[in-house]
């Protein structure tokens, strides 16, 4: 298995509250996501987790994408606490000349 730094919490009706604690984890739900709702931003998410068993992604590469999705998919746990400067993208500086 192989551990997040920090579990993502997803909100799933019925299921209640769910903390994601590996990229097992996270492929699962990616998994079980409804095929009627996939698309090519979950495939991107799935196959950056794939990636990080050919060494090709970071455990955390693939936590921050599945939040990003999660956010997007409006499934993050509302009560699910960002960590500043970890979950929330950095704002890229404009050069101004």
């Amino acid at each position: 298995m192989t551990k997040l730094h920090l579990p993502v919490t997803v909100f799933t009706g019925a299921r209640g509250p769910r903390d994601l604690c590996t990229v097992e984890d996270l492929i699962e739900f990616l998994e079980e996501w409804p095929p009627a709702r996939r698309g090519p931003l979950r495939e991107e998410v799935r196959r950056l987790c794939l990636a990080v068993y050919a060494g090709e992604a970071t455990a955390e590469d693939a936590r921050k994408a599945f939040v990003v999705f999660a956010r997007l998919m409006n499934v993050l746990e509302p009560t699910f606490d960002t960590v500043p400067g970890y979950d929330i993208p950095k704002r890229r500086e404009t050069a101004s000349s």
